[in-house]
């Protein structure tokens, strides 16, 4: 019986809690399978790279992916890489409780020993400082220039730099 197995108690004669999957057009596939495929998959492809980088927002999907990653190290289902790096895009608008939950997150992790980074766009490009300083309209369904701008392009950018400090394999 693997870690997975026993920690999600299949085998157990318990009956397995049960997550529908959007992907394979398998609606019944349970916890512990999706989390033993994310196993295979990092044992796969991942543990060839020496240092790991985690994007992670603080909301519930990059804080589901750290957390099973991390449990998995902790168990010794997959081995654990030279460096692990969680880098936090801080887009400075998010809500108070999401934010202070994200913080706690992160205070977890450094006591750990794992690296946190945290991203924030550069002042100028800043969702106030566009929209107040340069007069840009807010994001609306049509018009969405916030993510990329605050999130995506300041977390590729720190990825590329700590790709290129650490050697070029991540």
């Amino acid at each position: 019986m693997s870690v997975i197995d026993t920690l999600y108690g299949v085998g157990k004669g318990r009956p397995a809690r049960r997550q529908a999957n959007l992907f394979s057009g398998d609606v019944s596939q349970c916890v512990g399978e999706c989390v033993e495929r994310t196993a295979m998959n990092m044992l796969a492809h991942a543990v060839d790279y020496d240092h790991w980088i985690l994007a992670y927002s603080g909301g519930k999907d990059s804080s589901a992916t750290v957390t099973v990653i991390v449990t998995l190290i902790q168990l010794g289902a997959i081995p654990a890489p030279k460096t692990l790096t969680v880098m936090y895009a801080d887009t400075r608008m998010e809500l108070p409780p999401l934010q202070a939950a994200a913080r706690v997150m992160m205070d977890r992790l450094r006591a750990m020993g794992i690296s946190v980074m945290e991203v924030v766009a550069p002042m100028d490009d800043r969702f106030y400082v566009y929209m107040f300083g340069r007069g840009v309209p807010p994001p609306s369904n049509t018009f969405r220039w916030c993510t990329p701008q605050i999130k995506v392009e300041p977390m590729t950018a720190a990825i590329a730099d700590t790709v290129g400090r650490l050697g070029g394999r991540c």
